[in-house]
């Protein structure tokens, strides 16, 4: 059985050459046009070798013309050609040479009488010499031919028909030079054009050649755009596209290697934390009190751990610069997810959680986004476990979290708050907990530094805002209150939910 790749190749078109299509679409015209220019360069040839031997036959009639004449008692016609003239009319080494006279009653006055006569009616006036195409002999000639009208002073006697002919031997002959004069040149000329229409090519396509060589001795490492003026303009519009895959693939780098990085800085101390731990364990001296104290330090550094990398791989799934699959979100239904899960965190440490949510019906058919479900579950997820962290709860004062959703009707925004009254954020700060790895000064509680920029990655992804303010002024402590905003009316960020 033969392999499919196999059976692919018989449909797979054949790769084209872009200088032989040129090539092709340049030469083609040409060839075409050479047979079309031999068939002009023929019909005008004969025009120009019929040009001299007419005005010869013009000038032979009008001669014969002359020759006719009435009689001196003015009764009959007569033609007189001596016979020099005769012999030096028909002295011609390539063509014979015709003639004929006729009277008004179509007698012969001299000449040839199988020299056929003129098939129109008119007759034209005295001298008038017109030309034809005809046959004697079986042998085309070339006629010329006039209409003498002879008068008395009393009346008209008639119309004497004088005409010449001529073969065709001498035309051809130079019709024959005047082509071969012409064409012959040309034989030369379009071998000559066919090379310097491949020259121009090679020379056209050349800084497609130096494109490839200096893409060729880049080194792997070096994703620097290229110089778009340094090649034609047609090509421009290339070298921007490919400028832009390698923007695109410098910002995919540089985020694998700041996760690596990332990850490298952050599991170092949670695993040496795992080693120490784990030599201390292993002493031989070492009490059953010691040695669950060292087990339980090694779980808590464990569960740090695994939840470091759980933040390092979402916030590099957050970062990805690929396009993400969006469908219809509820997201009523997410914050429902994910205050399910939740719950018992926030439970265990006494806190509060609640949802308010969108009571009106006509509001609620709004609540949906366009988005991954997945990343706008950990966003959610990610700014309620910061609040669980970093919001105290006792006996005298109670930890309270609200997750709102809010609508604006008007501009049909979406919004997602997450409140708590814990301790806020200084002003000066709000702007740097989004970045990877800070966290707030004076805060005593552990953790990575990744969540409010997972958040940030992911809402900018689905082209929404995220802010801090503070949820209660005026009070201590004044809490924070996160909102992440929602654009639906021509993707614009809204600021009217408050």
């Amino acid at each position: 059985m033969k392999p499919k790749n196999w059976q692919m190749s018989l449909f797979r078109r054949e790769q084209r050459s872009l200088f032989g299509e040129i090539l092709d679409w340049m030469l083609t015209p040409l060839l075409l046009l050479w047979p079309v220019s031999l068939a002009l360069t023929w019909l005008v040839a004969q025009g120009l070798a019929n040009k001299p031997f007419d005005r010869a036959l013009v000038h032979n009639v009008q001669a014969l013309a002359q020759l006719v004449k009435l009689s001196p008692d003015q009764q009959r016609i007569q033609f007189n050609l001596p016979q020099p003239a005769s012999e030096l009319l028909r002295a011609d080494d390539s063509d014979l040479v015709y003639y004929q006279v006729i009277g008004p009653s179509g007698e012969l006055l001299g000449g040839d009488r199988e020299l056929p006569l003129p098939q129109d009616d008119e007759k034209s006036g005295s001298y008038e010499v017109k030309i034809r195409d005809d046959e004697m002999r079986s042998l085309e000639v070339r006629v010329a031919y006039t209409w003498v009208a002879l008068a008395t002073e009393k009346s008209h006697v008639g119309s004497v028909l004088v005409q010449v002919a001529e073969t065709r031997e001498k035309r051809s002959v130079l019709a024959t030079e005047i082509i071969k004069g012409v064409m012959l040149p040309q034989f030369a000329i379009l071998p000559l054009a066919v090379l310097l229409v491949w020259l121009a090519l090679v020379r056209g396509i050349k800084p497609l050649s130096e494109l490839e060589e200096r893409i060729r001795a880049r080194k792997s490492d070096d994703l620097s755009p290229l110089d778009e003026k340094a090649v034609p303009l047609e090509v421009a519009p290339l070298v921007s596209s490919v400028n832009d895959l390698l923007g695109r693939l410098k910002d995919s780098i540089s985020t694998q290697k700041r996760f690596l990085a990332d990850a490298a800085h952050q599991l170092k101390t949670p695993l040496a934390g795992l080693r120490m731990q784990a030599d201390l364990a292993q002493r031989k001296d070492a009490s059953e009190d010691e040695l669950k104290h060292s087990l339980k330090q090694i779980g808590r550094a464990s569960v740090q751990a695994t939840h470091t990398v759980n933040q390092l791989l979402s916030l590099a799934r957050a970062e990805g610069g690929g396009a993400i699959d969006l469908q219809s979100c509820d997201m009523e239904a997410l914050i429902s997810e994910v205050l399910d899960d939740s719950l018992p965190r926030a439970m265990e440490k006494g806190l509060d959680l609640g949802y308010d949510g969108v009571s009106d019906h006509d509001k609620r058919r709004l609540l949906k986004v366009q988005g991954n479900p997945t990343l706008l579950k950990e966003m959610i997820r990610n700014l309620v476990d910061n609040a669980i962290h970093y919001t105290p709860s006792s006996e005298d004062r109670l930890g309270v979290i609200t997750v709102r959703l809010l609508v604006d009707p008007y501009s049909q925004a979406l919004a997602v708050q997450v409140e708590d009254n814990g301790p806020g954020i200084a002003a000066a700060e709000r702007e740097r907990i989004f970045e990877p790895f800070y966290r707030a000064l004076g805060s005593n509680v552990d953790g990575s530094g990744l969540g409010l920029p997972i958040v940030r990655e992911i809402a900018q992804r689905h082209g929404a805002t995220v802010s801090v303010d503070v949820a209660h002024p005026g009070q201590t402590p004044p809490g924070a209150c996160f909102t992440i905003r929602f654009a639906r009316a021509h993707n614009q960020f809204k600021t009217s939910i408050t």
